[in-house]
């Protein structure tokens, strides 16, 4: 009996640990938001039409097709345990509030030849589908594909749908105009432009709606989840303090990589910083930006097509290739370790910018890389602690750079995470532009290290035939729609590209 009652006890003990381990249904992970409650359509509306037919509605003409639209979704679309169902007649079904850059999970499982897709910003489409020939897709590929693609790649790179019936995971990152799809945690669509259906001559739409698709067939969805990396609100600001045009006319078409991936401590304001750099490129027409946190686009074969790197608060080891970047490069024919892909890695970079290429960093860039000293030689210096996340003063250091016009030549003040430097920082290598004014400062801070009062901000050197400016403000978001700001990035990015002459001389020897 004793030995019974253990049995029990300990298979209890089992299915207790079992269920405590499966995951919540409609929780969202940390730093994401539930698009679905699992109890109503709160936060959800009808389809009307799509952006280019609601922009040419009156507002009355609007409230009365979205208020038909409404009708029909709560007649169709139903909540059973936790699981938004469609029962295969009328509209599809949208998100109230409007999106622009962001990341998101989704749930569906599809009936056999079912049909649907998730349409971003209000255009389509991230298909679902049976990938089986017995649906309406005659090629028998899977889902996670940009259907409507006419230009750029429209289908998945592998099929990964789980069998008919079963669920799926979606994780869609739209990022400018690009989309990264995963399914079932493998990478079926890689950073493509999605094409705007509806305006074919346009690009896709900034911001818009999210959509879960039918065609007439029962559609599941569970567990929508979202974080949102660019808001509408911010990319308007953003647009409002763009300089109208370039300081300088560039001497050639350029391209930059703008490039976000971090480990560790993830910044905020990344999305939102890489965002302003790509419309400062378009607004101006100084460049053209492809915004990434791919390491595999540093090998040197792809790096080539670009003429200068822009770091986004690329903060910690981020050149350690992960398991994807491994199999990534597999995948084109480069079967090497993690150790012969760093190095690779490594001189790919170095030699970009000694052959004349430009290298800019904002804020974290400097907070990287630790173990790599010639990283460390090439943006400067290493972050050594912020004392200061207040208003604070900055001086100008060298008035005459034609990188000081932003700010008129005048100290001036501004609230931001202020870093303070070590080595290999050094003013016998840098053409230091900006410091920190510590006559309008606090100076009564815990974590000052430097007892020299040499807090620089900002700067530029030369590295071989090439060009590096960094800057350490932009931790905050506001930092990226500040006009000053803007306009001092912009010309930091046009000197990397060589289109303005500047001193890079060291600021010592100076």
């Amino acid at each position: 009996m004793l030995r019974l009652v253990c049995s029990f006890g300990l298979l209890l003990s089992m299915v207790t640990f079992a269920i405590a381990e499966e995951p919540s249904l409609n929780q969202p992970p940390n730093g994401f938001k539930a698009l679905f409650n699992g109890k109503d359509l709160s936060g959800w509306k009808g389809l009307v039409g799509n952006p280019k037919s609601r922009a040419a509605m009156s507002q009355e003409e609007l409230a009365a097709a979205q208020a038909k639209a409404d009708e029909s979704m709560h007649a169709h679309w139903n909540i059973e345990d936790g699981v938004l169902v469609f029962d295969g007649k009328g509209q599809s079904l949208c998100t109230a509030k409007d999106y622009a850059d962001f990341e998101m999970y989704v749930d569906f499982k599809i009936k056999e030849a079912g049909d649907s897709g998730i349409y971003v910003r209000g255009a389509p489409q991230i298909q679902i589908w049976d990938p089986s020939n017995k649906g309406p897709n005659p090629k028998g590929v899977g889902s996670g594909g940009l259907y409507n693609n006419q230009k750029n790649p429209s289908e998945p790179l592998v099929t990964a749908d789980n069998p008919i019936g079963e669920w799926n995971t979606f994780y869609i990152r739209m990022i400018g105009d690009r989309v990264t799809v995963k399914l079932n945690g493998k990478l079926v669509t890689d950073d493509v432009v999605l094409e705007n259906y509806w305006e074919r001559d346009k690009p896709i739409y900034r911001s818009g709606q999210i959509e879960l698709q039918n065609h007439g067939n029962t559609l599941y969805f569970r567990n929508i989840y979202i974080r949102e990396l660019v808001t509408p609100d911010q990319l308007s600001k953003i647009e409002a303090a763009l300089p109208e045009k370039p300081r300088v006319e560039p001497k050639e078409k350029h391209n930059v990589l703008v490039f976000t991936r971090y480990d560790g401590f993830r910044h905020s304001s990344i999305p939102v910083g890489a965002m302003a750099v790509k419309m400062l490129g378009e607004k101006t027409g100084a460049f053209d930006a492809h915004i990434t946190n791919d390491l595999t686009l540093l090998d040197p074969e792809t790096l080539k097509d670009y003429d200068a790197i822009v770091m986004v608060n690329t903060t910690g080891s981020w050149i350690k290739p992960r398991d994807e970047d491994i199999a990534k490069l597999a995948a084109a024919g480069k079967k090497m370790s993690k150790e012969e892909a760093e190095e690779m890695f490594r001189k790919s970079l170095l030699d970009f910018v000694s052959n004349g290429k430009g290298l800019v960093g904002f804020h974290a860039a400097s907070d990287a890389n630790y173990h790599w000293e010639d990283f460390g030689k090439l943006i400067g210096g290493y972050f050594h602690g912020h004392p200061w996340h207040e208003k604070v003063g900055i001086k100008i250091d060298d008035r005459e750079h034609p990188l000081m016009n932003a700010f008129g030549g005048e100290n001036f003040t501004i609230v931001d995470e202020i870093y303070q430097f070590r080595d290999p920082y050094s003013r016998e290598a840098l053409h230091v532009l900006l410091s920190l004014d510590v006559e309008n400062t606090n100076m009564d801070k815990k974590g000052i290290h430097r007892k020299d009062n040499d807090f620089a901000v900002s700067w530029v050197r030369k590295w071989g035939d090439g060009r590096v400016f960094y800057s350490s403000l932009g931790h905050r978001e506001e930092i990226y729609w500040n006009p000053q700001m803007l306009q001092f990035y912009l010309d930091g990015i046009q000197f990397a590209l060589g289109d303005i002459d500047g001193a890079t001389a060291p600021s010592a020897a100076k």
